[in-house]
């Protein structure tokens, strides 16, 4: 038998009466009325787990948490159930996205050589080559130079994420905000540090890695249309974001380590 669907306003109430008495009832309600947080998460991380896992996996990973959640929600923090939720559901995804996935030895082998290859044909050609260019000079079918890229990209994202997650137990595109958070002063001037310190690390990256940061966060366009803004491929576009993942976390890394 299908649930009747609530409203917000009527979720917070049953959220209210659930969080005095626990009932199973009112928690079975509260899980599908909260649902759409746990599939919302998960399409947003379908292209970053890429062949790692389903999204089913994700989904099932996001709904225990989403229990979790029920049960260790504390209104009096200030944050709304659906932040609060989402943030630790989307983290719950990547931690088991990140224990599913694993960057092996030849992978890291192969990327050398694909970066070597870049560099002379950028030098030889005075310009940014293409995935087939690149195929062609290491004699590959171009299927594995674009699956290779699109491999260490993920893994890239995941790894910055990881960093975030470990670092403050947030990790979402551009909600690092107090607010969400405990409202203690010392936490309030850590995440105003963290947010100084991740402009910073923009600001020093390269033109292109900065470009290419700036127009897949901050205008959410895809490689595609980034590939178009810039005029290269996508493929190159997939590596100069590598490249300012691995960049952004190293900074991050050193700004722990003092």
């Amino acid at each position: 038998m299908q649930m009747e669907q609530m409203s917000r306003e009527e979720g917070k109430a049953v959220l209210s009466v659930y969080l005095k008495n626990g009932s199973q009832e009112l928690r079975n309600k509260l899980i599908v009325h909260f649902l759409p947080i746990v599939r919302s998460a998960a399409a947003q991380l379908r292209g970053m787990a890429g062949s790692f896992t389903e999204e089913e996996d994700l989904i099932d990973q996001g709904v225990l948490a989403l229990m979790e959640c029920l049960d260790r929600y504390d209104a009096s923090k200030g944050a709304q159930f659906e932040t609060y939720a989402f943030i630790r559901v989307r983290g719950a995804m990547i931690d088991y996205i990140r224990s599913q996935d694993w960057v092996p030895h030849r992978a890291r082998s192969f990327q050398k050589k694909v970066d070597e290859a870049y560099s002379m044909l950028s030098h030889e050609k005075m310009r940014e080559p293409d995935a087939d260019e690149v195929a062609g000079f290491l004699d590959i079918p171009v299927e594995k130079v674009e699956n290779h890229l699109k491999y260490m990209n993920h893994a890239a994202i995941l790894s910055f994420e990881a960093v975030l997650q470990d670092m403050t137990g947030v990790i979402a595109k551009g909600e690092l905000e107090a607010t969400d958070v405990d409202t203690k002063p010392e936490e309030s001037l850590f995440y105003k540090e963290l947010q100084r310190t991740l402009a910073e690390a923009v600001e020093a990256l390269g033109d292109k890695e900065r470009l290419v940061v700036s127009l897949y966060y901050y205008e959410e366009l895809k490689y595609s249309e980034i590939a178009e803004v810039m005029g290269i491929g996508q493929s190159r576009v997939c590596q100069i974001h590598t490249k300012a993942m691995k960049k952004l976390k190293n900074s991050l890394e050193e700004y722990v380590r003092g």
